[in-house]
């Protein structure tokens, strides 16, 4: 009878350290997981910024672009003119780069 209860003694504490190393192992797993996703989430918020600088520096070369056709089309009219157009320009300009930016303009303030 002793050989038994010293037999299931001996299970249950193999059965303790075994679950003991499996939790260990299961916090291992999780602290991986958890630092491996927080570099996925970083390189693409570093990627996101990375097209939105691009996208931006393309659109601020376009409206520039435009800005030259429209000073280049209006270079026979008045001084006027070329002042209103570009300010029109500079104001798609900066509606452009807002937009990017994620700025919203509501009753002509920038919020």
């Amino acid at each position: 009878m002793k050989e038994i209860v010293q037999k299931i003694l001996e299970t249950e504490k193999e059965v303790r350290e075994s679950i003991e190393k499996a939790h260990a192992d299961s916090q291992t797993i999780v602290r991986e997981a958890e630092n491996k996703s927080s570099q996925v989430e970083e390189g693409v918020r570093e990627k996101a910024m990375h097209e939105a600088a691009a996208i931006m520096e393309r659109k601020k070369a376009e409206a520039e672009v435009e800005r030259q056709r429209q000073i280049a089309a209006a270079q026979g009219g008045s001084a006027e003119l070329i002042k209103k157009k570009n300010a029109a320009i500079r104001e798609a300009a900066d509606s452009v780069t807002n937009l990017i930016l994620g700025i919203e303009r509501k009753q002509g303030k920038l919020l």
